[in-house]
């Protein structure tokens, strides 16, 4: 089936507000680390309790890989930490896309790009790789990435451009993703045409969000209602979350499992997903009554403007990323 008759029977499940999806969950979040070498100020990883900052077992990992190729989903390979962290990470890239992930996407904030770990990362073939550094200005990067150094990320990502070209220019289409206003004077702007000579496809820019109420842009805050008019989330249609313990939530907002569906060490993704949990999260969703769900009540992602409820900021990086294939991208590069 293709991609976009795949997303076509999930925005007719998610239209109809149906219990029961009219599709497999699209996408899917497998936390391979929640284990992070930062503390960013915008991420709620810093408040994560110490006994979950772990990688998942090898078993559990062994058993979602066994689990997509009937599923037929994406495969996000990170969830809440930093997935080069994972001594494995390279292969479990490579046993997700043998599994049969319809796609397989690494996103990394790209400060520990040694040479041996973008040449390995280049030679497992993820599809797309994020580099999400924020921000091209030395000085906001300092606040935003506490602990890390903006020169020494951009020679990590150079690495990989290079690794990826003395490759032959096979391996993962790389996107570079900046949060919130960008500040473009003209090293910035030499800085990224540099990145863009060298081979970087695509700049991606987000909203900073608010993770639930966990966090509110740049500081910690308490979860609290906010403005704006609600719709039905899409997440709850679209796909599920699995953290590093084996708990699956209905989407990444969710970062520390307040709303568990079930346990993928127990129970089968399929399962869970069309589950009694999941099904009362729908209803809920449908009917906008959020009171026993307080991630959903406060989280600002479904008060975000929409194209026929769905999140319009989102669109296109969704259209790019698993519907069409660009020369060079996800798609047009073999996966030999």
């Amino acid at each position: 089936m293709s991609d976009a008759r795949r997303l076509a029977r999930q925005l007719w499940g998610f239209l109809r507000r149906g219990e029961k999806p009219a599709a497999p969950p699209f996408r899917l979040w497998v936390d391979l680390t929640s284990r992070c070498n930062l503390r960013c100020a915008a991420c709620p990883q810093r408040m994560l309790a110490e006994h979950q900052r772990r990688d998942m077992s090898p078993a559990l990992l062994e058993r979602l890989a066994g689990q997509v190729g009937e599923l037929g989903c994406e495969v996000n390979l990170f969830h809440r930490g930093e997935p080069l962290l994972h001594p494995e990470f390279a292969g479990w890239i490579k046993r997700f896309r043998e599994a049969g992930a319809r796609l397989v996407r690494l996103h990394t904030n790209a400060t520990l790009l040694s040479q041996a770990r973008a040449e390995a990362l280049v030679a497992a073939r993820p599809d797309i790789v994020t580099l999400s550094i924020d921000t091209l200005d030395p000085v906001a990067y300092a606040v935003a990435r506490k602990g890390a150094d903006l020169g020494g990320t951009l020679e990590g990502v150079r690495r990989l451009l290079a690794a990826r070209a003395a490759a032959g220019g096979g391996g993962p289409s790389l996107a570079l993703l900046l949060m919130g206003d960008q500040h473009w004077d003209p090293a910035a702007q030499e800085c990224l045409a540099e990145l863009q000579a060298a081979g970087l496809e695509r700049v991606v820019h987000r909203r900073p969000h608010n993770w639930g109420g966990a966090v509110e842009e740049w500081g910690a805050a308490p979860r609290r209602p906010i403005q704006g008019r609600l719709h039905p989330c899409t997440f709850p249609w679209y796909g599920l979350a699995v953290l590093s313990d084996g708990r699956v939530t209905p989407c990444p907002q969710d970062f520390f499992g307040d709303m568990t569906l079930g346990r993928a060490d127990e129970t089968p993704l399929l399962a869970i997903w069309h589950g009694q949990a999941a099904r009362r999260l729908r209803r809920a969703q449908a009917a906008h009554a959020l009171e026993r769900h307080p991630v959903c009540e406060v989280c600002d992602r479904p008060r975000r403007p929409t194209l026929l409820g769905l999140p319009r900021e989102q669109l296109k990086n969704l259209f790019v990323e698993s519907i069409v294939s660009l020369p060079g991208g996800a798609r047009g590069r073999s996966r030999g």
